[in-house]
């Protein structure tokens, strides 16, 4: 990727600030040797870099402040439930996947929930930027539901087992409460769960969240009324049923190296 190309996905950026940051090592292009200037060729984890640094700069970050957020972004992570206005659920999938801190998205069928948005957020103002422009754009009603992944858990949720996610056809999201001093061992009994394919302890009122995967809607019901019910700690749940066709999710650095 060219330096113009760079700048032509962070409005406002210059040469000069991409210059900067590959100085002082925040980024590492590879050079293209020519017979007079030697040409940078950008990855696109430098692309991620760049956007990172300059979206935090532009609002009053310092570089190595800005550099320190987007490094440890993939640890502080947040889900949204959101109600979306009637009519509008497929622009707000459409919107919500272009921003480069969403990792997650799904409709779901709830009273009081239509979307569910997993996103990285190590600023609070990294929520409310992604907020600000969807309801500037009326496909997310204002004050959605924000759940915060503890720090300590994230990254451990194991991915779904070879073939599971061929198998399945049926995504829920779980959301439990349990006494505090109960929160860990909960989450790790959870996480033995055959179907489990995240729990995770979050800050607020609800206490964990629950992702399952599971082939049919009576083994949802196994799993939950049976085995995750049957939990003493477990004082309540609350499921939401992802619409078929709807879940997406961002491929991670990982998984596109290894491919």
């Amino acid at each position: 990727m060219q330096l113009g190309e760079i700048l032509a996905q962070a409005p406002g950026l210059n040469k000069r600030f991409v210059h900067y940051l590959e100085s002082q090592g925040y980024i590492s292009p590879i050079k293209i040797k020519k017979q007079r200037i030697a040409r940078r060729d950008y990855a696109e984890e430098d692309l991620r870099v760049i956007r990172g640094i300059w979206d935090y700069y532009q609002r009053g970050f310092s570089v190595q402040n800005a550099f320190d957020l987007v490094r440890r972004a993939h640890l502080e992570q947040v889900y949204l439930l959101c109600k979306v206005p009637a009519g509008t659920l497929e622009k707000a999938l459409e919107v919500l996947r272009r921003f480069d801190r969403v990792v997650e998205t799904t409709a779901v069928y709830g009273e009081r929930v239509d979307l569910v948005v997993k996103m990285h957020a190590p600023d609070d103002g990294d929520i409310y930027s992604v907020l600000a422009e969807a309801v500037r754009q009326e496909i997310v009603e204002a004050h959605p539901q924000v759940l915060r992944i503890e720090r300590s858990e994230v990254g451990r949720p194991g991915e779904p087992k070879e073939g599971q996610e061929r198998r399945a056809r049926l995504r829920a999201y779980v959301l439990l409460k349990v006494p505090h001093k109960q929160i860990g061992g909960v989450v790790e009994q959870l996480r033995e769960f055959p179907g489990v394919i995240e729990a995770s302890a979050i800050y607020g009122e609800t206490d964990i969240v629950l992702q399952a995967l599971v082939e049919d809607q009576d083994e949802l019901d196994d799993l939950i009324m049976n085995k995750v019910q049957a939990i003493p700690a477990i004082e309540s749940t609350r499921t939401f049923i992802a619409v078929g066709g709807t879940y997406w999710r961002r491929e991670s650095n990982a998984a596109k190296n290894a491919g």
